[in-house]
């Protein structure tokens, strides 16, 4: 890599500490309505993939068809879920005040949940306006396309982009949009998947160290 880089941040369980409580409040939700969704499912299929993924895989698990108004209601719960208790990722925060090197966020959440959470967790300022949604372009990963979104907005080549995600979802779009991929893998996650041709890591704290690394 040369001195024209970008690091491309995920949101939810890499910046946010949201994976949990999303996942929590989607559980009950199904719960709710008589099918049998289990947490191990829930954190096996669902991290770093929409909504309508999540709907999909309970409908076609399960046989059912949920009510129209279940994602609203989701969204409504989730927000308040947020409100009572987002925190960011552990370490996040220092390293963002410590990582001088353009930055961005490309989540598969909405424009206005991603704008929320950051601006909740006191992380905002760190990205501008530089914030991507898979929503806007309607192109969700594992699919590239995001991420390539981001780096051309940045006019920045994918070959020199970092790519700090959490999911397996995310790490497999960031290796299908040619860039090199930090996983942030956290032993207290005992659900995580490590893709292959990534490289983890488990602590926040020490990815300042890892990028510089990296880009040597």
């Amino acid at each position: 890599m040369n001195d024209e880089t970008l690091l491309i941040f995920d949101c939810d369980g890499t910046l946010v500490d949201s994976e949990g409580i999303a996942n929590q409040v989607f559980i009950e939700g199904v719960n709710a309505l008589g099918i049998p969704l289990t947490e191990e499912e829930a954190w096996k299929h669902f991290p770093g993939t929409s909504m309508a993924l999540c709907i999909k895989y309970v409908e076609e698990t399960y046989n059912v068809i949920l009510p129209e108004d279940f994602v609203p209601q989701q969204r409504v719960r989730q927000k308040d879920a947020f409100k009572k208790q987002l925190r960011p990722i552990p370490g996040a925060p220092e390293a963002l005040d410590r990582l001088q090197i353009p930055k961005c966020v490309a989540s598969n959440g909405p424009l206005e949940v991603i704008l929320e959470n950051l601006n909740t967790t006191r992380l905002l300022h760190h990205f501008g306006q530089r914030i991507y949604s898979a929503y806007v372009i309607e192109k969700w990963k594992p699919l590239p396309d995001l991420f390539q979104h981001a780096a051309r907005a940045a006019g920045v080549p994918p070959e020199n982009c970092l790519v700090i995600e959490d999911s397996d979802a995310g790490m497999q779009a960031g290796i299908a949009a040619g860039m090199t991929v930090l996983g942030y893998l956290p032993s207290s996650n005992k659900y995580r998947v490590e893709t292959h041709g990534i490289i983890p890591f488990d602590d926040m704290k020490n990815l300042p160290e890892l990028i510089a690394e990296t880009l040597q």
